[in-house]
């Protein structure tokens, strides 16, 4: 009985083993994640997982595109065999082409790189390798052929010498314009019409050389121009069209990081938005020293999806990055390797319904995704809100959540359901958790008019009963005679008493220098109206007022991550570089006849800083109660705070060290060059530091492991 009882109980956990080892051989090999609003990546659940994988290594050698057209059938661009194959969801071929008969007979493809089929059944094919398209009509019979002969090329004049058409990526647009993508080509996308004649290009990328490439382009002579790289735009890669003719494309290796995706209007204007977190650019935390994974994404291939969702296919790193039409990264997956779900050379993406496909030319396979419960809800709450059904959308974002509470749109999209119901603060919450400033402001200003109009005339009361309590205390002479009690107290013989009322003479004496700072700074060190004591006053002040700055400014205003905010880092960081400028300025100014001594210098710098103790922490209360459209005045306040302190400094400096203004100048100039080269050679100690411990502590390991 004892031994059946094993045995059942053998037979039960090897059960469930094999149910946990099934269930874990559907997880996904690669890790999905997002961008949090400081541009950290946190793990999210996967939102898209392998529903299946067509192995199309029977027929294709080399696949460069795929196109799904109305009816799911799959069409493969193969430049390695020259043909175009037609399969279906199951990975069954269909059909073949490879050739087609024109009035000059029997004509192959050669070396495709795109294909693209209309609703009309219409197929385009991109024949690179004869730098021209064909399109063939629903029989395979030619319609017509479309290239450039030389003589065309020199009359149209607006191509540079020695061009070659060379299709690599085409779609059909408003009033069924081609649009074509042609490889060596950086003034845009090629436009044509029905008919195959080329009307000109469209939503060129635009270049933006910087100042440093402008300042030696200036200097350098005829021949050193003709060898620096030229300011060449770089080409776009792939495109795709969506139903109302709006182009989405990418653009490989962009100049500006923030146009890797386009959104073309038919007339070449960019409307993509990119009001999200970060900008549509794929992955915004990367390596950068892990070839051939290092670098920001190359996005090389976009499919338009639906509700303004599109997905971007990053041929670096593998990944497949989905955006919602505000620029809002909804989710990533995939990545670079061998298993299921992973890409050695990705190629080409495209759509079916709720699936995406995913074309690997390094496998010469199609990876098929479906979505999970994740993603489909995703999908759905942002139906739900693009037709106006917001409180559907809010119940689908709670189960967002339920599944991510990571996830800040979805507390974004609650808060919107919020503010559409007039629940200001409830609204502003949920904004909070999806650090979405721009929202918060407008439920703040919303519910500010509400508490003012219900609270006015209360206030306004307080006030007057206030006002009154001081004119009757006045009459009374109530504050003379509390005035006559204080003033007799502190008479009393008392060091202790006498000697904080003549620090705080001292601090309050900062006050008189900021509106006469001339005087001021001259009394400071001839008349010792400042000592040590006093500055370290105030320097602590000024730590304590930037340290409320930064913890208590207004959400709208503070967009710190206080999860990585290091306070002992911070505080030594400011005293470090208030010491830096007063040993530097104090070794220079030696050197250069300056009448200022270490303690005259440490007492002006200190007492110059007296702006930010009184305008940093009034504004940052304030901050709490301004809205974005506000938030000049803060700046305003703040530039006030900083340019003044540093116009106390340069006053002090010319002042203290009896300088003229020039000298004045180029010795502050010369102080910050010591201060970065003194902090250079610090750093540079520690690091050798650092190296020589590490090699004692190996040379220690090697003695005592192996001797």
């Amino acid at each position: 009985m004892k031994n059946k009882r094993i045995k059942l109980l053998f037979l039960l956990v090897i059960a469930l083993l094999s149910i946990c080892g099934s269930e874990n051989s559907n997880a996904s090999p690669y890790r999905s994640y997002n961008y949090d609003f400081w541009g950290k990546a946190s793990s999210a659940p996967e939102p898209y997982v392998v529903d299946k994988i067509i192995d199309l290594n029977t027929y294709v050698s080399d696949l460069r595109d795929l196109y799904i057209s109305g009816d799911g059938t799959i069409w493969v661009a193969d430049s390695g065999r020259n043909r175009i194959v037609v399969v279906n969801q199951d990975g069954e071929v269909l059909d073949i082409i490879d050739s087609f008969v024109s009035e000059n007979g029997q004509e192959k493809i050669s070396s495709p790189e795109s294909v693209f089929v209309n609703d009309e059944g219409i197929i385009y094919i991109a024949d690179t390798g004869n730098q021209r398209i064909v399109v063939l009509d629903q029989n395979k019979t030619l319609i017509r052929i479309i290239l450039f002969d030389p003589k065309e090329i020199q009359e149209l004049g607006v191509f540079v010498e020695g061009f070659r058409f060379r299709p690599r990526s085409l779609g059909q647009g408003v009033g069924k314009k081609l649009y074509v993508i042609s490889a060596g080509i950086y003034d845009g996308i090629m436009e044509f019409t029905t008919d195959g004649k080329f009307l000109g290009f469209i939503g060129a990328p635009k270049v933006t050389p910087s100042w440093v490439e402008v300042f030696w382009y200036k200097l350098a002579t005829e021949e050193q121009r003709a060898r620096r790289r030229l300011f060449i735009p770089v080409e776009f890669s792939k495109l795709d069209i969506d139903e109302t003719g709006f182009i989405y494309t990418t653009v490989a290796g962009a100049e500006e990081e923030t146009e890797a995706i386009k959104r073309l209007s038919p007339a070449g204007i960019d409307t993509l938005q990119r009001t999200g977190k970060t900008a549509p650019v794929g992955d915004i935390n990367f390596p950068l020293n892990l070839d051939p994974y290092s670098g920001p994404s190359t996005l090389i291939d976009i499919a338009y999806r639906f509700d303004g969702i599109y997905s971007a296919l990053d041929s670096k790193r593998g990944r497949v990055f989905t955006y919602d039409s505000y620029g809002n990264l909804l989710y990533v997956f995939g990545g670079p390797g061998g298993h299921q779900g992973m890409f050695n050379r990705p190629s080409a993406i495209d759509s079916f319904g709720d699936k995406i496909f995913v074309g690997d030319r390094g496998k010469n396979t199609i990876t098929v995704f479906r979505p999970t419960e994740y993603a489909q809800a995703i999908h759905l709450a942002i139906e739900y809100y693009e037709n106006g059904d917001y409180d559907e959308s809010a119940e689908v974002w709670r189960q967002v959540l339920s599944l991510d509470a990571n996830y800040e749109m979805a507390y974004v999209g609650i808060g919107r359901n919020y503010l559409m119901q007039e629940d200001f603060v409830n609204a502003m919450t949920y904004f909070r958790l999806g650090q979405d400033r721009d929202y918060y402001s407008k439920a703040f200003v919303y519910h500010r008019q509400e508490v003012l109009r219900k609270n006015l005339n209360k206030v306004i009361t307080g006030i007057l009963i206030f006002l009154l309590i001081i004119w009757i205390l006045g009459k009374l002479q109530l504050f003379a005679k509390a005035k006559a009690q204080i003033s007799a107290a502190l008479e009393i013989d008392n060091r202790a008493v006498k000697a904080i009322n003549e620090r705080l003479r001292e601090v309050w004496y900062g006050i008189y220098i900021l509106f006469h700072p001339f005087d001021g700074f001259w009394d400071l060190k001839h008349e010792k109206r400042g000592t040590v004591t006093s500055a370290i006053i105030i320097l602590i002040l000024v730590l304590i007022s930037l340290l409320i700055n930064t913890f208590y400014t207004g959400f709208v205003f503070n967009t710190r991550d206080f999860s990585s905010v290091n306070l002992v880092r911070q505080l030594l960081t400011v005293l470090a570089t208030f010491m830096l400028w007063c040993v530097v300025n104090w070794g220079f100014t030696t050197l250069t006849d300056g009448k200022g001594n270490f303690k005259d210098i440490f007492i002006y710098s200190a007492y110059a800083l007296t702006p930010l103790v009184i305008i940093l922490i009034p504004i940052t209360i304030l901050s709490n109660f301004m809205a974005a459209e506000e938030g000049y005045f803060y700046y305003l306040f703040l530039s006030i705070a900083i340019i003044w302190s540093l116009c106390l400094l340069f006053i002090g400096t010319v002042m203290t060290h009896d300088y003229t203004v020039a000298k004045a100048i180029l010795t502050i100039i010369i102080i910050i060059v010591g201060i970065q080269l003194v902090a250079f050679i610090w750093l540079l100690f520690f690091m050798i530091i650092d190296r020589l411990v590490l090699f004692v502590l190996d040379l220690y390991n090697e003695i005592v492991y192996r001797v």
